[in-house]
């Protein structure tokens, strides 16, 4: 198989899992309980554990990004080329898209929704900023030290942003859009996903400005 198409399937592929995890376990919580401190904390604790595995089994197929302004800092810094940069990120939105689809499906929901969840104001617009610097700079930080390290990195980060930010650390554009369609616990109101999108943009660029003063670069694929 080409490299490119190995990349847009492991992209696609991690993608959707991740949605999946991230939607289905929500609703499944909603489900079970109307407490959304123990709805909170079934999706953090299924959410953590998704993306370690995914991040450790697809490292090595297609680097693991399953977030285009994960793959857009890479690029910045130079680990990614422009081509790659086009593949990774299709196919991470059209991934993240089916994992919402299918996790509505598997909870008998419309297969698409609009969600009606507000996420709005500039408290959580600040807290995307910081939580997509903080995914991103730890991302960097950790590269050199195995995908093992890189996979329980984020995945705890991740799990801790939900807890510590109002916005519950998307800290992902794909993840966002994917959101918008299921109106359940995890959903995003199509209002506020530009909003998200654009702390996380922000959040990004001041990742790659800062790891790019304090880590060396040297292209990685």
């Amino acid at each position: 198989m080409k490299n490119t198409n190995k990349i847009f399937l492991g992209e696609f592929i991690g993608s959707s899992f991740l949605v999946m995890v991230i939607v289905g376990s929500g609703i499944m919580a909603e489900n079970l309980t109307n407490d959304n401190a123990l709805r909170l904390t079934a999706n953090t604790l299924a959410t953590g554990a998704g993306l370690f595995v995914l991040i450790t089994a697809f490292a090595n197929i297609s680097g693991a990004h399953f977030n285009p302004f994960v793959s857009l800092a890479m690029f910045l810094r130079k680990k990614i080329t422009g081509k790659l940069l086009i593949i990774y990120i299709p196919a991470q939105i059209l991934g993240c898209l089916l994992g919402v689809m299918l996790a509505n499906v598997f909870f008998e929901h419309n297969i698409l929704e609009l969600s009606t969840k507000n996420r709005d104001g500039f408290h959580i617009f600040l807290s995307e900023i910081i939580a997509t610097f903080g995914l991103i700079f730890i991302i960097f930080a950790t590269l050199k030290d195995g995908k093992i390290t890189i996979a329980a990195s984020v995945a705890t980060y991740i799990m801790a942003g939900y807890w510590f930010t109002s916005s519950t650390s998307f800290a992902n554009p794909a993840v966002a859009i994917a959101r918008t369609f299921t109106d359940s616990f995890t959903g995003i109101n199509y209002m506020n996903t530009p909003t998200y999108i654009l702390a996380e943009f922000l959040g990004a660029l001041i990742a790659v400005s800062y790891t790019h003063l304090t880590l060396p670069t040297k292209r990685i694929v």
